[in-house]
């Protein structure tokens, strides 16, 4: 095995060769606005409770909204969603554009259409990690379709070919 060493630590290029799921974060802010950025961050880490974590950036433009309403949808992007996830990880004002691909969901937080999985939730705890924070937060509902998900990997999108469930 090559050992990969760089002085200082380069997070970014060492993750990089990881392959992440590729996730888009919505919410909504008290005068009714929508915010949301791309994540490759999201962790089951319980099933009772049912809780995941996303990381936000400090700077993050939703940080403000999620972290006073408490509430945000992650949608699962689908292998035919990845100018979705280029869109919401780039220029803000243009996230939530009039284009067909988004509404408000029946919990009032934006919903994004077409992906694999929604999860609603509440927002139960915010913990300070370095230059961003982990949101824990409780699954509501659910919501999913049969798609092949979007994936990340050495800074792009990729396509996952669908496979049988074993024992289907």
């Amino acid at each position: 095995m090559t050992l990969l060493t760089s002085a200082p630590v380069d997070l970014r290029a060492a993750f990089r060769r990881a392959a992440s799921s590729a996730w888009v974060v919505t919410g909504r802010s008290t005068d009714g606005g929508p915010v949301g950025f791309t994540a490759i961050s999201i962790v089951s880490v319980s099933v009772e409770p049912p809780l995941v974590t996303f990381n936000i950036s400090r700077t993050s433009s939703s940080l403000a909204t999620i972290s006073r309403s408490r509430r945000a949808a992650l949608h699962l992007l689908s292998d035919e969603q990845s100018a979705l996830a280029t869109r919401f990880a780039k220029d803000r004002s243009l996230r939530f554009v009039d284009d067909g691909t988004w509404s408000y969901g029946d919990d009032g937080l934006p919903e994004l259409h077409d992906v694999v999985t929604r999860l609603s939730t509440e927002v139960v705890d915010l913990v300070e990690a370095g230059d961003s924070y982990i949101a824990v937060a409780r699954v509501e509902e659910t919501v999913g379709a049969d798609l092949s998900p979007l994936v990340h990997h050495d800074g792009g999108y990729r396509h996952v070919p669908k496979t049988p469930r074993q024992g289907a």
